[in-house]
């Protein structure tokens, strides 16, 4: 017990720091009304620790870069004037309702400007019902879970297709394989995201004929996967479409070669794009498909970045790692706010009006990011994205699904997988 007292001191410590460093990387001074008015101070909720520590990790190196960038050029550019942002970080320990009670301190006792989104479904879900509630745009960037955008909500908005839409590449991508797939295994965690995956992945097995041969949704704190794989091998299916996060994908993976099951063709909804997968798995990773919504080639130009070329040249420079697509997603959509703040005239602080009008603005605004178009919907979801499937080869990712996206040429996909004992 004490011990995990110290470790969550360390990490209240950590951020406490991270918000301080940020203060002082801006011109500012500090301790005063007038200094705080000069700024726009962004909150948000991030999993710094717990199960989702290392997916949320990459939202704080996109938010970071962001900060520093416009932090570079002057700050938002609001009728000739700049004025610097500062990032206010708080750890919701991958916790729903710790992020809730987070975004309440960050709206009520901080009084933060603006909000930027957390990573993962339940999370957003929980946080976004607060933000909501104090009337702050909320914009993720890594939430796709179909319920986020049936409550009626006017502030929340993401720029990840829904999750049947975002698995839809990573399932029909075998729909062409040859030989042809036949029956499949559907697993995922029990967690708002995944199991929405499995179901997805279960109604694209339908429509192209495949037969789903096991189904299971399996405890989001599960330790032994190699029982789970073992149930898999024995029905021995030709695919296998799991519902993952980062942590799930590596479990998988680990334990699929301990038990030595290779099936013919492996998708994940996420975790392989995450780019420690590959670091860590090494070969293992090869033939390996993920759901995806953007790569680097697409010929996109960003108001803040220059291009999706020269956005992931920067993340490249300053991370020493290729980014991952839902870091290009939460880009765009910290963009597409202060291209929202921009074009209304709004300077800090922001008020509850100003709010309602940053709300409205991003209802209506179409805007070319890095990411490509953001267009938000009514009900706060991106206007949809072609789904896109990615490959491990040759320890890089390819698109293979579908043809062509973005001008960008889709490669061909590794079918069957090679064995275990033949890599």
């Amino acid at each position: 017990m004490a011990a995990a007292w110290r470790r969550r001191g360390a990490v209240r410590s950590a951020v406490a720091v991270l918000a301080i460093g940020a203060l002082l990387a801006a011109p500012l001074a500090v301790g005063t009304a007038a200094a705080q008015a000069k700024e726009f101070r962004f909150g948000i909720a991030l999993s710094l620790s717990g199960i989702f520590s290392r997916d949320a990790a990459l939202l704080k190196e996109t938010y970071d870069l962001w900060a520093e960038t416009v932090n570079r050029e002057g700050g938002i550019k609001v009728k000739g004037t700049g004025y610097p942002v500062r990032l206010i970080y708080y750890d919701d320990e991958s916790a729903p309702a710790k992020s809730a009670q987070l975004i309440e301190r960050l709206a009520t006792a901080d009084k933060v400007d603006m909000l930027l989104g957390g990573f993962g479904s339940s999370i957003v879900f929980a946080a976004s019902a607060v933000a909501e509630k104090y009337k702050y745009p909320y914009i993720s960037g890594a939430a796709s879970a179909n319920p986020i955008f049936e409550r009626g909500f006017k502030y929340v908005f993401a720029t990840l297709n829904k999750t049947f839409d975002e698995v839809e590449g990573a399932a029909k991508v075998f729909g062409a394989a040859q030989p042809k797939p036949k029956t499949a295994a559907i697993i995922g965690a029990d967690h708002l995201f995944t199991k929405l995956s499995a179901e997805g992945y279960k109604k694209f097995a339908g429509e192209m004929g495949i037969d789903v041969v096991h189904f299971e949704i399996f405890p989001l704190a599960l330790t032994d996967y190699n029982s789970l794989l073992l149930k898999v091998k024995r029905v021995n299916p030709d695919l296998l479409l799991v519902g993952s996060l980062f942590a799930h994908s590596l479990r998988v993976m680990r334990a699929l070669k301990e038990v030595d099951y290779t099936p013919k063709g492996l998708a994940f909804s996420y975790g392989p794009t995450v780019p420690d997968f590959i670091k860590e798995l090494g070969r293992d990773a090869e033939g390996v498909v993920a759901a995806s919504e953007w790569v680097p080639e697409m010929p996109f130009k960003d108001p803040v970045f220059g291009s999706a070329r020269e956005w992931r040249e920067q993340m490249l420079k300053r991370w020493g790692k290729e980014p991952d697509y839902v870091q290009a997603a939460a880009a765009a959509g910290v963009v597409a706010q202060q291209k929202a703040v921009e074009a209304l005239g709004l300077t800090p602080p922001l008020s509850e009006k100003d709010r309602e009008a940053l709300m409205e603005q991003l209802h209506k605004q179409d805007l070319e990011t890095l990411y490509g178009r953001v267009k938000f919907g009514a009900d706060g979801a991106i206007v949809l994205k072609p789904p896109i499937a990615v490959q491990v080869q040759g320890g890089k990712f390819v698109m293979v699904y579908p043809q062509e996206v973005g001008g960008v040429k889709a490669g061909k996909l590794v079918y069957p997988l090679t064995p275990w004992r033949a890599r």
